[in-house]
């Protein structure tokens, strides 16, 4: 049976024609590509503080950071998104993916109202969104394009042609999961440019598995009406996260997944077994992004903190990184203090990750900022995209990797010989 905390509350419906405006601002990342003028993605609306590009470290923290980022950048000397492994210790890259997104587009054959791979998805224009290193040191990702896997080298190893959007991550049993839009839409009675999402299911060898329609979810689980009561739209769910249980616990499974539904501000947790959501909320996050698991009780959400209501869509104050206790309740905002002090403020996308000691890896995806920080708000290190002039520019979804978890992928990708 499914279970259900909280109702939805200050839905963009309610706000008119301010709402439908700010809902269709909220496409992104394709709304964040779209906006550009060519293919660098320039900081957004947002006014931000000049800061020089590259990595920092914090000379007055006696701490090391043990861990790796992949990080997106843009590179202006290629004319180009490239794929950086940083070791957090001294910034150092150790290595560089350049991957030929070309190649993969190549292939494709689908013809779609929504994206033209070869006009809008080419490698100069491809953001490497949320590359997943995997064991031998490849890569894996997409840009609402097909999703193709590449060498260390940057070398086409297999693609699947489609429109492949958002989070990408690995379960437990190796397959991988991510968003997946319907070229054409599987709805009825809807318009060309319906956003049709899904969760596809890939093999690590690139076999399509399976492919899941939210509709049908939500359906199945007798939901349907937080998005069939509203008026028609062609972005209703905006699917952005899958993020896979790899243990069993006293609220979740092994092979569960917990889905992020940006335009219905809803999180939910997915049983692949019996087709249905068990556990759902739409607050107090608005159009939220990033759901991690923490322990056996308790859950991440990235919160956009979003003013639905003004037509241009802005953030209310800054970001939050809640966190939700299956135990108590409860729900926390632990670093809210680290948010205030560095002004942390993405009106689109935006990544939180806790780490192990209590600090948390914050991604300001449309400032180019990411950076580790303590919950008061110190920082440990920060990694700023940005040209000469100090002018930023948007990251794509960078992923922390620990060298317990994910050494041998590390290793792998750092040791390889590319000419």
């Amino acid at each position: 049976m499914s279970i259900g905390f909280g109702s939805l509350v200050d839905g963009w419906e309610r706000a008119g024609t301010p709402g439908r405006i700010a809902i269709t601002l909220a496409r992104v990342p394709d709304t964040i590509g779209n906006s550009f003028k060519g293919p660098e993605p320039w900081a957004g609306r947002a006014v931000v503080e000049p800061l020089p590009a590259g990595f920092w470290r914090n000379p007055d923290q006696d701490f090391t950071d043990p861990g790796y980022v992949l990080v997106s950048p843009f590179d202006l000397q290629r004319g180009r998104s490239v794929v950086q492994l940083l070791r957090l210790k001294d910034g150092l890259v150790v290595h560089e993916f350049v991957p030929d997104v070309d190649a993969a587009n190549a292939r494709s054959a689908f013809a779609s109202v929504l994206t033209d791979v070869r006009r809008d998805k080419d490698a100069a224009r491809n953001r490497l969104m949320h590359p997943l290193l995997l064991g031998d040191g490849s890569i894996v990702l997409h840009d609402s394009s097909p999703l193709a896997r590449y060498d260390a080298c940057g070398k086409l190893i297999w693609s699947i042609d489609g429109i492949f959007h958002h989070a990408t991550e690995q379960g437990p049993d190796g397959s991988i999961w991510t968003g997946y839009r319907f070229p054409q839409p599987r709805q009825p009675n809807v318009k060309p440019g319906f956003w049709d999402d899904a969760l596809a299911q890939v093999s690590p060898d690139g076999k399509l598995i399976g492919v899941t329609r939210i509709a049908d979810i939500l359906q199945r689980s007798g939901l349907a009406h937080l998005w069939g009561s509203r008026p028609y739209m062609d972005d209703p769910f905006h699917l952005n996260d899958i993020q896979p249980v790899f243990e069993s616990g006293p609220y979740w499974q092994r092979g569960d997944l917990f889905l992020s539904m940006r335009n219905l501000s809803l999180v939910a947790l997915y049983r692949p077994s019996t087709g249905k959501i068990i556990w759902w909320r739409t607050a107090p996050w608005r159009f939220q992004h990033d759901v991690e698991i923490i322990d056996d009780h308790r859950i991440s959400v990235f919160d956009n903190n979003i003013r639905i209501s003004d037509a241009d869509e802005q953030v209310d104050g800054v970001n939050q990184l809640l966190v939700v206790d299956f135990a108590t309740g409860k729900t926390g905002s632990p670093w809210q203090a680290g948010f205030e002090r560095n002004r942390l403020a993405t009106r689109a996308q935006g990544r939180g990750t806790p780490l192990p000691n209590g600090d948390a890896m914050i991604e300001e995806t449309e400032q180019g900022r990411l950076v580790r920080m303590a919950p008061d708000g110190t920082l440990r290190w920060r990694f700023i995209s940005a040209n000469a002039d100090k002018r930023r520019m948007a990251i794509s979804w960078a992923r922390y990797l620990s060298p317990q978890k994910d050494g041998a992928a590390i290793q792998a990708a750092a040791s390889a010989k590319c000419n």
